[in-house]
């Protein structure tokens, strides 16, 4: 770390994305480092085709499931069958195997897109009665969003099961250099799937943040021979420069209501938190005289600012209230967020990642690969995505929020830096 309908309308946002954007692919894929034990077991059955389906929505659904540490597939060559509905299941075949629940449902061609339909279904009895469906949906997807319509239903099976909000709808951005003078801010899914650039520079791209909304990105841009804060709107494809103050500006981060941006700044010769309008404006000042103050971010009800500040000796993160003033130790070594659900704080500690409990001041590592530094966490608060070295390289991480499971994002060539995790892009 350095110190310088509902469906319809999320499938709308998507699509805004990609217009005006480039090569649509996928540069990196999760690789699983270390699973989880005591995961929960359930079974995703493959559905049921009619017609010919260019993904494999079970399988997707069976990684999503997977990839959020609280769940345990089981493999399909120990499946007992393969029913296509809950009135085929037969619950003892399936308990028997050590599932707690099992996933069924069909997919159908509908003249342009997909009907997706699924059930989920209790087969221990804990609902009740064994072989009780407790969810299921359907909704029709364009052809080309085919794995939205899974992730979906990951969405919602994962929501039911634990009773967290799921996040496999969400997204990823990152920075890919390769070699000197070749920067590519990247957006993807959460997955590393349906990835695309967002902008290409000669010049270093860095830190992009996402507002609060998804239609937009904050980054840092040195395009114009001098680092500037920029705001690139997605939709339109249009940026906005909301910081250039004479010297270094970097690491914006948008407060919880979109309006207002934090960025670190040294015109007066020591890096400083600024905050400036989300359309720009005189950025006004909240730190001075107390060391390098960089790494903003901002509590969810935006009342207080966490940032990394070498005011005592060695980079550590403080708090400060939005409006600045004094400035409490919170300890680590940067990079310090807090979760949504305001109870636990991510930040880099060495050069590990450390989960926080802010009620009872516990510490925890929870990874565990080298040089780990730009944590960001997902909107429901149950994983992190981080950059870290590996030989000479800068790869991507995935970690649980409790460490139990780990993950890489290995790309395809190039250096693979400052991951940021979208909010929800989805009303529910």
């Amino acid at each position: 770390m350095k110190l310088i309908s509902r469906f319809t309308s999320m499938l709308g946002v998507i699509g805004l994305f990609m217009s005006g954007l480039v090569n649509a692919d996928s540069d990196v894929r999760i690789s699983i480092d270390e699973g989880v034990s005591i995961a929960q077991p359930i079974a995703i059955v493959p559905f049921k085709a009619n017609g010919g389906v260019p993904a494999d929505v079970a399988q997707i659904i069976s990684d999503d499931l997977r990839n959020s540490g609280k769940f345990s597939p089981i493999p399909r060559s120990n499946l007992p069958a393969q029913p296509g509905s809950a009135a085929e299941i037969i619950p003892d075949q399936w308990s028997a195997l050590g599932a707690d629940n099992v996933v069924v449902g069909q997919v159908s061609s509908t003249g342009g897109g997909y009907n997706v339909a699924y059930q989920l279904i209790d087969v221990l009895g804990t609902s009740g009665a064994a072989g009780n469906v407790i969810a299921q949906g359907a909704f029709n997807v364009p052809a080309a969003q085919i794995r939205q319509g899974a992730h979906t239903v990951s969405d919602q099976v994962f929501e039911k099961l634990t009773q967290i909000r799921g996040a496999f709808r969400t997204k990823i951005a990152y920075v890919v250099q390769r070699g000197v003078s070749s920067y590519e801010l990247r957006v993807s899914d959460y997955d590393g799937f349906n990835a695309f650039t967002v902008v290409k520079s000669k010049e270093p791209l860095m830190s992009p943040e996402w507002s609060p909304d998804g239609s937009k990105l904050a980054y840092v841009t040195f395009e114009n021979k001098k680092s500037q804060v920029v705001v690139h709107d997605l939709r339109s494809g249009v940026r906005k420069v909301v910081g250039s103050l004479k010297g270094h500006n970097g690491a914006p981060a948008f407060s919880p209501d979109g309006s207002r941006i934090a960025f670190a700044s040294n015109q007066d010769g020591l890096l400083n938190i600024y905050i400036t309008g989300v359309g720009g404006g005189t950025p006004r000042q909240l730190t001075s005289g107390a060391g390098n103050n960089t790494e903003p971010s901002w509590s969810p009800d935006g009342g207080s600012i966490l940032f990394t500040s070498d005011r005592s000796g060695s980079p550590q993160v403080y708090r400060m209230s939005a409006a600045g003033g004094g400035a409490s130790l919170i300890g680590g070594s940067g990079s310090g967020k807090i979760s949504a659900d305001g109870k636990n704080l991510i930040m880099v500690s060495g050069d590990k990642i450390v989960k926080r409990d802010l009620a009872s001041g516990s510490t925890e590592v929870i990874s565990s690969t080298f040089l780990d530094e730009s944590p960001s966490i997902s909107p429901n608060g149950t994983m992190v995505i981080y950059s870290s070295t590996k030989g000479v390289s800068k790869v991507l991480q995935l970690v649980s929020a409790d460490g139990r499971f780990k993950a890489n994002l290995p790309g395809a060539g190039g250096q693979y830096k400052f991951p940021a995790w979208s909010p929800y892009l989805t009303k529910q």
